[in-house]
């Protein structure tokens, strides 16, 4: 996570407004922090379309004439050129730099932005999202466990379980969702552990479930049925 010295730090070093030993930390940040250098590398491509949005300014040649006249009249003394009409060469370098600062600024922002949306994202699934434990039931090993994450908005879910030997030939386990506006549980489709006891599947139920109030594991014919027959292995309430 980049703070808002970093970035801050980012801004002036590419405007060059960092002294050298800060130029030089800030260098060595660079090529340590990934986040970093893709801030740099946008603060500096803004700072150079804000620099060529700003027309070239050409002296004018009368004020060359009259500098030349003054050396000739006086050259024991230095030069002096009025500060109304030096100050005007820096004019456009000053506007892009403020160019370049609002558009790092707008840069940043929108970094800023699109990681709270993220974040806002991530916590907003988390909050949909119903965990269920399903607990071993006989006869299935006491040791035996499922975890469901099951997100009602999209009808769809995962289930994890562990410690579960294969279903032995012409039997499969198959997934319910106990929901209290349907009589009968609701296939949510097969499940196949591997060798070692476990499966990871998403699953989704073949009716809409708006109102689960739990989930079982039964042992099946194989390919599974359309209406619960066999015995129930592991089951958990919502």
């Amino acid at each position: 996570m980049i703070s808002e010295e970093q970035q801050d730090q980012a801004a002036l070093y590419v405007l060059g407004l960092l002294e050298p030993p800060e130029a030089a930390a800030f260098e060595s940040e660079l090529t340590a922090n990934a986040e970093l250098r893709d801030i740099a590398r946008e603060l500096r491509e803004a700072a150079g379309i804000a620099a060529l949005t700003v027309p070239p300014q050409t002296p004018p040649a009368a004020l060359k004439q009259r500098i030349m006249r003054q050396i000739a009249m006086k050259p024991e003394e230095p030069t002096v050129v009025p500060l109304q009409r030096r100050s005007l060469g820096w004019i456009p370098w000053a506007i892009a730099a403020g160019l370049a600062i609002y558009c790092g600024v707008l840069t940043l922002d929108r970094v800023r932005l699109g990681r709270e949306l993220a974040d806002i994202r991530a916590i907003d699934a988390l909050m949909q999202t119903t965990f269920v434990t399903l607990a071993p039931s006989a006869p299935a090993p006491a040791d035996a466990k499922a975890t469901v994450a099951w997100e009602p908005g999209k009808q769809t879910g995962v289930i994890r379980i562990s410690n579960l030997p294969a279903a032995q030939p012409g039997k499969d386990y198959q997934l319910w969702a106990v929901d209290a506006e349907h009589k009968d549980p609701i296939s949510a489709g097969i499940i196949r552990v591997d060798q070692n006891g476990v499966a990871q599947v998403r699953f989704k139920p073949v009716e809409k479930a708006d109102h689960v109030k739990a989930f079982a594991i039964s042992l099946e014919r194989e390919g599974g049925v359309p209406k619960k027959e066999g015995p129930i292995l592991l089951v958990g309430t919502t």
